[in-house]
């Protein structure tokens, strides 16, 4: 193990074990690395380390706006850091879970102010960071208008119509609607 590294609690590396089917060696090899990233004596990741590491972790991507976004939706504890476990368990759950669990992660990707729904001006400022994890140069995208992209998704996935979208009406919307979800899950080709 690293000068920099902390035995995780057992009941902390049960509940990791269980939450992410890894195995022990696994999870002291995340954990290892993960803890490289951390300030000299800290076992949580700041904004500006999580963001680095992130984008260490998905070279082949532009992922800087949106790893703000990701470091927000992984703080399950909404403390201001990530713990390894936060990390290790969202990390899995977006990379080698089912598409429903990915699709959760991802509504949280969205829901910037933590009201458990999405709003027009939620999704606008997050399809800026989508086009850009897409590749999508300016010229492409102002072919497809953000407004016009956030009209439709608004469109097919408020169902109820209540200029809010649910967890519920995100994920069963994308499932059902392919080009929405690869245009909206930033876990899609992780």
């Amino acid at each position: 193990m690293g000068s920099n590294q902390v035995k995780i609690d057992d009941y902390v590396y049960e509940s990791i074990a269980k939450c992410t089917q890894l195995k022990s060696d696994d999870i002291n090899l995340w954990q290892e690395r993960f803890t490289q990233q951390c300030t000299p004596g800290s076992t949580t990741m700041n904004k500006e380390q999580f963001c680095k590491f992130y984008q260490e972790l998905r070279p082949n991507e532009n992922v800087k706006r949106l790893s703000e976004n990701i470091f927000r939706a992984f703080d399950s504890n909404g403390d201001h850091g990530i713990s390894f476990s936060e990390f290790l368990i969202a990390y899995v759950s977006t990379t080698e879970a089912p598409l429903e669990d990915k699709l959760r992660y991802a509504f949280n990707v969205y829901d910037i102010d933590r009201n458990s729904s999405i709003d027009r001006a939620e999704i606008l400022f997050i399809l800026h960071a989508m086009f850009e994890l897409l590749g999508m140069s300016d010229d492409t995208s102002r072919k497809f208008s953000y407004d016009q992209c956030a009209d439709t998704i608004m469109k097919n996935l408020d169902v109820n119509e209540d200029q809010r979208i649910s967890k519920e009406e995100f994920i069963q919307g994308l499932k059902q609607d392919p080009f929405l979800q690869s245009l909206m899950n930033p876990f899609q080709h992780v």
